[in-house]
């Protein structure tokens, strides 16, 4: 995907973009939104625009239907005053004078600098290590674009990205070296994308990119490129490596409030799959790729235990065939074990579909329930092996 043009930081806010062009002419408000329009920064309506505008002018959240003609009311305020004092009002003192006499919203207005309110706000809005936005203006910011999404029949996705391994960084270098990396990471994902792209921090090691009119072929390729940039990372001689997951709508979700769900789910697959690399979600109705295994696989009941070969695997399940009726639904304690990496896995499985394929033959798939964190490294590194072993891409 090509990087835009156009000028301003990625993901920009509106009201970012309002500030500073009213810092270079403070008395361009009547002409604000014609500015904004001509430069090109924002694919903005009118209605959010003016919502944006009262937004900066007076912290008050207009709803985008009424916006417009509020504006317009302040504007006739403004020639009703200045025709009565004989001299030219301001818009600021118009619209401040609208809101306390006209439409009451405001009782008890306050004066202050508007570059120190800016300031203020950004403390709120924004991530003091990273400098990235945070999760609440994540939010904000993903329903304003899924709005704009729907409204206009556009593209949006949504990546989710984690980096990997990140406890053990802490644990082996300290946290000092952990906020270093954090940093660094924050430098390279806003390095790589495009002014109307939104990338926050969003908890811990996790990050957001909001990817506004762009479809999952073009979110994965954007996502390749940056996990790539943030490899340039070296710790001990060692890349610093990056998990994620993109959902995009309308492809793959429908609602606002599934995207973030959906893009964790496809991270999650990310992680447990071998990590280091991009997976798109998937609505099919297997939530990840199998690949075949064969594996020593042991159940532990209390009068015995059987043993079977297991057919392929998954980072959520597995499939083999057995001689003994297993009941279905039934968990059990198992032990998995690989012979070339000698690995040994414990788990516990529930089995959720049996199919039986001749006398006392029996086809079963089993989904994990239980998995220690160790266990979950050693079924990610077996599935590693396995995947590449199968030459089979990874998706969800």
């Amino acid at each position: 995907m090509l990087k835009s043009k156009k000028p301003g930081r990625p993901g920009q806010r509106i009201e970012d973009t309002i500030m500073a062009i009213l810092e270079e002419d403070p008395c361009s408000e009547e002409t604000l939104v014609q500015k904004i329009k001509d430069g090109h920064i924002h694919t903005l309506d009118d209605s959010q625009i003016y919502s944006a505008l009262l937004k900066v002018l007076t912290s008050l959240d207009v709803p985008e239907n009424e916006s417009e003609s509020i504006w317009q009311n302040i504007i006739d305020n403004k020639n009703k005053l200045t025709h009565c004092m004989g001299r030219e009002v301001g818009i600021r003192i118009a619209t401040l004078d609208y809101f306390t006499n006209i439409n009451k919203k405001i009782k008890n207005p306050k004066i202050i600098e508007m570059r120190l309110f800016a300031d203020t706000e950004k403390l709120i809005l924004v991530d003091e290590l990273t400098r990235l936005y945070n999760r609440r203006h994540f939010e904000t910011a993903l329903n304003r674009e899924f709005k704009q999404s729907t409204r206009y029949n556009q593209n949006l996705s949504l990546l989710i990205i984690d980096i990997d391994d990140f406890k053990k960084i802490n644990d082996t270098y300290g946290h000092t070296t952990g906020d270093e990396i954090l940093t660094k990471v924050a430098k390279q994902i806003t390095s790589c994308l495009r002014t109307e792209d939104t990338a926050c921090r969003i908890g811990g090691e996790e990050f957001a990119v909001i990817f506004p009119q762009t479809n999952e072929e073009q979110a994965l390729i954007a996502s390749e490129k940056l996990l790539e940039a943030c490899r340039t990372i070296q710790l001990s001689g060692k890349s610093v490596t990056l998990s994620g997951g993109i959902v995009s709508y309308p492809e793959k979700v429908k609602t606002c409030g599934d995207m973030y769900d959906l893009a964790d789910r496809a991270l999650y697959t990310a992680k447990y799959s071998g990590k280091n690399q991009v997976v798109a979600y998937s609505n099919e109705k297997r939530s990840s790729l199998r690949f075949d295994a064969n594996l020593e696989l042991l159940f532990i009941l209390p009068d015995k235990t059987l043993k079977t070969i297991s057919k392929n695997i998954s980072v959520t399940g597995i499939a083999f065939d057995t001689d003994d009726d297993i009941t279905l639904n039934e968990s059990f304690d198992v032990k998995l074990r690989e012979s070339d990496s000698h690995n040994e896995i414990n788990a516990k499985i529930k089995v959720i579909r049996k199919e039986e394929v001749g006398i006392q033959k029996y086809h079963m798939g089993a989904e994990f329930l239980e998995l220690s964190p160790e266990d979950q490294t050693k079924l990610s590194e077996l599935y590693t092996l396995h995947r590449y072993k199968s030459k089979v891409p990874t998706g969800v």
